[in-house]
């Protein structure tokens, strides 16, 4: 695979928009100047990731994920930063154009990206195959014809065939130059071993393809229905668990549906491939389908992102009921407004939307919905001996088992007011058995986390064996053999973060004059006092990531320079036609001549103003843009961390101009942050020569003379950094 060039990837960063992008995957709703909506990294009832416009970063502040566009695609659907590149071109039609791979890069090249890359050819060679193929037409497209699929719903879902040959498939593939490895990972290929003979086959020949994107639309896998009448093969096959599939996270139509449940602000879960492209064709495109699994945390999880309402199209039977009580119950305690349809006898959602038309399905759906837990209590109570007790107990027991998932006070005294109601049993009743199912929920779910606990811990002990603990024999051995002049990283790490804080987020921003060698003055930015401060100490940054941003920044000086020159040639252009536009104004308006100077001079400041304000805005900007896109691994990540902000200043003080912002500060903020890493390096080299001095045998006078002094020397200039951060110092932590 060839690399996309610099300037492309400049061009794709310009025109990804954080809002747009994150949009694609997570429901937003705006929150003063940013947008939040459902982490989609993590498991969570409260909102907690931020999506913020201006600055083009998105941030989850509870685990921490999130970054630029490219960072946020890159961690949601595993990507390189090169296959996340291509994603947002893709998204934004921009023609990308690349170098070649060198053959180092060619060996590296992910297996992700081949898993992909055959899905891909997968897809277009079953839809050749169903258009282009006379067996294709004759068996696969009448089977649709006959189904009642049209055209659109064909081309939108993906729909396609596999030819009735063994190796038909795998033969094409392997002539476009993909592995057998791939083929079998896949599921796109079976193996047989026989006699000590492997062979392979096609697994889905002769059956009609269903495509299963992720969120994003990428083919992850494939279900597969046969044409066969031959009862002993598998009516439906589907693609195995693989690094680009997980079965328990996929629900089927999910992608053509993601819009559609957005704006209706409803999920609708049907069962089967047929269910969910009959709807489409309705007119109902809020609809998806668990692919013949069971409804899972994972696949709930992706709902949440979009929608907190979902309706379960149920066949009217207790025993259909009973099959997906699980899924019930995690959607209620996934805090998820759960209603059901049952359609009418005989029918199901392929059948009922084929013979209805769209306003019909759409109005029998709005009058039909029904809450789940009176659902289950009409059609479970039907469903036993009213004469017998036990059943009946039963009955009920299940009822308030899965009210007992019902996280919400409120709702749950709502469920069991309508259950008394319904089973004709006391509330008081009712209330002792819930809590006995609550605390017993509540038990399983302490249980679980201390088997988790119990699974980290044994980990950390196969870790415990690699690493030893502080104070074991071979740790002193180490510490003993150290130079004595190596700091911790773990020490420094406070104190070098906030200076590479300072350089992504100002660090062009004018900030002090600088005099240069030949005696000339030129304004010095935040990076250059860092940089320059750090370089008279001969200090550099212990961590990597910061050490990388420090690289990187210097190397971007001269690119900043320049580019700056050209912002602000096309600046002072936009300025100069927005004065001559004014004046225009000011002149077809008239008046006296010195309102006129009055109001142009008012003019000219205001729009000097303007003008100092965009390049500003340049300067903060320019190391972020780049460090927040770069494509090295351990910037990159670091670099988006370091921008979020988890609060906002109030528009009100903003406007009042009350509070003064960190940037207003920065001329004593970073001299500061500076002297405080200097003070946590000084205290740790006073720390390690006293714990030499303690440890030297009494022979060694000489030596302890020598550590003393310099003790001397480092408590002194300790006390000057205590003097210039005001009687206040940090020291390194412990």
């Amino acid at each position: 695979m060839r690399r996309i060039d610099q300037e492309t990837v400049q061009r794709i960063i310009d025109a990804a928009d954080i809002v747009e992008v994150v949009s694609d995957f997570v429901k937003l709703r705006r929150s003063g100047a940013n947008y939040k909506g459902l982490c989609p990294f993590h498991n969570e009832r409260t909102p907690s990731f931020s999506v913020n416009k201006a600055r083009n970063i998105c941030k989850c502040f509870s685990c921490g994920k999130g970054g630029s566009p490219v960072n946020f695609i890159m961690e949601h659907e595993q990507l390189s930063y090169q296959e996340a590149l291509r994603y947002l071109a893709r998204k934004y039609n921009i023609e990308i154009v690349e170098k070649e791979q060198t053959d180092e890069e060619r060996v590296l090249q992910n297996r992700r990206e081949a898993l992909f890359a055959l899905n891909e050819f997968a897809i277009k060679t079953f839809e050749a195959n169903l258009h282009d193929t006379s067996e294709g037409r004759s068996i696969a497209l009448a089977y649709f014809r006959h189904r009642g699929v049209s055209d659109a719903m064909i081309a939108r879902f993906h729909l396609g065939y596999a030819i009735d040959r063994s190796r038909a498939f795998i033969d094409a593939a392997v002539s476009a130059g993909f592995t057998m490895d791939v083929l079998v990972h896949t599921g796109l290929a079976g193996q047989s071993d026989r006699g000590g003979q492997t062979s392979y086959y096609d697994r889905y020949r002769s059956r009609v393809i269903f495509p299963i994107h992720s969120v994003s639309g990428r083919v992850v896998g494939f279900g597969a229905r046969t044409m066969r009448s031959d009862k002993e093969v598998a009516k439906y096959v589907n693609s195995p668990e693989s690094e680009i599939y997980h079965k328990n996270q996929e629900l089927y139509g999910f992608y053509q549906a993601k819009n559609a449940i957005g704006k209706t602000d409803k999920c609708i879960m049907v069962e089967g491939y047929l269910d969910v492209i009959s709807m489409h064709q309705s007119g109902m495109e809020n609809v998806v389908a668990s692919s013949g699994t069971s409804l899972t945390e994972g696949q709930i999880r992706a709902v949440r992102r979009f929608t907190d309402n979902v309706t379960l199209v149920y066949d009217a039977d207790a025993a259909g009921i009973k099959a997906s009580l699980r899924g019930i119950r995690l959607l209620l305690s996934e805090k998820m407004n759960v209603k059901v349809v049952s359609l009418p006898a005989g029918e199901d959602p392929d059948s009922f939307a084929q013979s209805h038309s769209a306003s019909e399905v759409e109005r029998y759906f709005s009058e039909n919905e029904v809450d789940i837990i009176a659902f289950m209590a009409r059609v479970l109570l039907s469903s036993v001996d009213v004469s017998d007790p036990t059943a009946r107990a039963k009955v009920i027991n299940v009822i308030l088992e899965t009210v007992a998932c019902v996280d919400e006070p409120v709702k749950r005294q709502e469920y069991l007011t309508e259950c008394s109601r319904l089973l004709d049993v006391s509330e008081q009743v009712l209330l002792r058995q819930l809590n006995i199912f609550i605390t017993r929920r509540h038990e399983e779910e302490y249980k679980e986390r201390q088997r988790e606990k119990a699974r980290s811990s044994l980990d950390n002990g196969h870790a415990a064996e690699q690493f030893p603990e502080s104070g074991s024999d071979a740790q002193a051995e180490a510490e003993a053999s150290a130079p004595l002049l190596t700091f911790s990283e773990n020490r420094l790490e406070p104190y070098e973060k906030m200076l590479a804080r300072y350089i992504v987020r100002y660090g062009m921003c004018y900030l002090f004059d600088l005099t240069a060698e030949d005696g000339s003055v030129v304004p010095g930015s935040v990076f250059d006092l860092i940089s320059s401060e750090l370089k008279i100490d001969g200090i550099t940054f212990a961590n990597k990531s910061y050490a990388g941003i420090v690289s990187i920044a210097a190397g971007l000086k001269s690119s900043w320079a320049a580019e700056r020159s050209l912002f602000a040639a096309r600046l002072d252009g936009e300025c100069k036609a927005m004065i001559e536009q004014k004046r225009s104004e000011l002149a077809m308006k008239g008046g006296d001549m010195g309102s006129i100077v009055s109001a142009e001079s008012k003019l000219v400041a205001e729009i000097e103003s303007y003008r100092q304000d965009k390049l500003e805005e340049f300067d903060a900007s320019y190391l972020r843009e780049k460090l927040v896109n770069s494509d090295d691994d351990a910037v990159r990540p670091v670099a988006n961390e370091l921008v979020a902000d988890r609060y906002n200043l109030s528009k009100i003080y903003d406007r009042m101009g009350g509070v003064e912002s960190e940037r207003d500060q920065l001329r004593i903020l970073v001299p500061r942050a500076i002297n405080e890493l200097r003070a946590a390096i000084v205290g740790d080299m006073i720390t390690r020569l006293t714990k030499e001095l303690s440890t030297l045998p009494a022979s060694s006078s000489e030596r302890a003379a020598e550590i003393m002094q310099q003790i001397c020397t480092y408590k002194e200039f300790q006390r000057k950094l205590v003097k210039a951060l005001g009687e206040r110092i940090i020291l390194p932590v412990r």
